[in-house]
């Protein structure tokens, strides 16, 4: 549809700049920024609402009677109620390719750190000591089995990385269609994945309302003294489960880039468990992908302004 009156651009997540946008956009649409938490006042002009972690709900958006997008600067759509939006006839869209490189490094990274007992030999020597051994034997990368719990983008970025330096790569992934499989990966169930992998990495979407996937009883039957990397989403893990294994230390280590609340409680004792680190969701982070989520993102809003069949659309 194309807009005779000048158009607003309704942005509503304050963690990243609107000018950018603003200025990509500058004759075609106003950009205007509102932080508050829904619902959003009245205003016919508003075409586009943009978020980025931001949740935005159906009635959040019910006084705009001239919106037809809901556009996401992410590659999860969790924090919208996508079903509800859509069923107003909104289109909602995401940013889904940006930090796909960058996430796969954070997890890598995270996975050959955690082999390398790298969190805890640094908490040792800050700590007085001096020996090579205090987290354990450490892993040599050619002998190690990494297991990829979901290989959309990310996950196969990451496997083609870690069969690069010669890790096995076992996955798991029903929906994957054969071809989309990178060389070198074993596809496997997840029961064969957690007794094998030397390490686990989270790649998986959740589902709203259901059971984390690696609740205890999955945590339990990883291999004894693996490392369980998680970039996705917290409600993926048994947090009291994991906090449990690393307290034992029937697990070596995990690194988390994502937690129930961000930033955590001071008061959580289960991200101070030795042997887990936690980043503060910065799996995304690169200049890089700090160009690549505006320029996808403008991308979706200038086919919205041109009547155009918008990218990225997820409903």
């Amino acid at each position: 549809m194309s807009h005779t009156d000048e158009p607003t651009i309704l942005f509503v997540d304050d963690a990243f700049p609107a000018e950018p946008f603003a200025e990509a956009l500058a004759g075609r649409a106003r950009v205007r920024v509102d932080p508050a938490r829904g619902p959003w006042p009245a205003d016919p002009s508003v075409v586009a609402v943009v978020t980025g972690a931001r949740p935005v709900r159906a009635g959040d958006v019910a006084a705009l009677p001239g919106l037809e997008l809901v556009l996401t600067c992410s590659i999860g759509t969790d924090h919208l109620e996508v079903a509800a939006l859509a069923a107003r006839g909104l289109a909602v869209c995401h940013t889904p390719t940006y930090c796909t490189e960058e996430v796969a490094d954070h997890a890598l990274a995270g996975v050959l750190a955690l082999w390398r007992g790298l969190p805890g030999l640094a908490d040792d020597v800050r700590e007085g000591g001096w020996h090579w051994g205090a987290t354990g034997m450490l892993r040599r990368f050619d002998h190690s089995c990494l297991g990829v719990v979901g290989l959309g983008r990310i996950g196969r970025s990451l496997a083609r990385k870690a069969v690069a330096l010669g890790v096995e790569v076992l996955a798991v992934d029903p929906a994957l269609p054969a071809e989309l499989v990178p060389d070198g990966v074993a596809m496997v169930g997840l029961d064969e994945l957690l007794a094998r992998a030397d390490a686990v990495s989270l790649h998986a979407p959740p589902t709203p309302g259901d059971a984390p996937l690696l609740d205890a009883a999955a945590i339990a039957a990883m291999k004894d003294r693996a490392v369980l990397v998680n970039t996705a989403r917290a409600g993926l893990v048994d947090l009291d489960a994991l906090s449990d294994a690393l307290a034992t230390g029937r697990l070596a280590g995990a690194l988390f880039d994502v937690w129930e609340q961000e930033p955590p409680s001071s008061e959580d004792p289960r991200w101070r468990q030795p042997g887990m680190v936690l980043t503060p969701h910065a799996g995304w982070a690169s200049a890089a992908a700090d160009v690549a989520y505006r320029e996808e993102g403008i991308a979706v809003l200038r086919a919205l302004l041109d009547g155009e069949p918008l990218p990225t659309r997820v409903a």
